[in-house]
């Protein structure tokens, strides 16, 4: 018997897909926290574990230093190169294999409220969204110069893929939390 074919595999990954997968996986990750409160946001359902706000600090965090990289930290990328999208697509987003978060994207405290870090995820995800509408050379034919902290050098394509399913992956580690904490 044949296996079925991944449904993920059969996604044509260009421009109006990641368009697409961008704006959808910004609401999902703001209604994932909407109607928390301010207390709960900094609650955290373990000593070493994230809170709400926590998450969302990263997230913007996280959004602003690679859309910086997108933007201006390009070098050309090698022919032979792999093309990861599609896993991407499906590894991102799984919070069975937990990740360290590079120390410049960890949570300090950069934001005073839990708004104020929304509003940061909202405006960089614009910038990327925005980016990507003006665009016009080929995603994969360039990559970004700092390696990726789980996956390397990525090319801009699977870049943006990488920041749709991470805002995808925290919005499920922020329903955990909601779950974990029973609100």
């Amino acid at each position: 018997m044949s296996a079925q074919p991944n449904p993920a595999t059969q996604v044509v990954i260009d421009k109006s897909f990641l368009l697409t997968i961008l704006q959808e996986t910004r609401e999902v990750f703001l209604n994932s926290f909407a109607g928390v409160t301010e207390e709960q946001s900094r609650l955290a359902p373990a000593p070493d574990r994230w809170s709400v706000l926590d998450t969302v600090e990263h997230m913007a965090t996280a959004e602003t230093v690679q859309l910086k990289l997108i933007r201006t930290e390009r070098t050309e990328r090698p022919s032979d190169a792999p093309s990861r999208e599609h896993a991407f697509l499906q590894m991102i987003p799984n919070r069975s294999r937990k990740l360290e978060s590079p120390e410049v994207a960890k949570p300090i405290g950069r934001f005073a409220a839990l708004a104020e870090a929304a509003e940061q995820f909202k405006t960089t995800r614009a910038g990327v969204i925005q980016f990507l509408e003006g665009y016009n050379e080929d995603l994969r034919a360039s990559e970004v110069k700092d390696p990726h902290p789980a996956a390397g050098m990525v090319s801009i394509c699977e870049m943006l893929v990488a920041m749709a399913m991470h805002a995808k992956r925290h919005a499920a580690q922020i329903e955990e939390i909601r779950t974990t904490l029973n609100f």
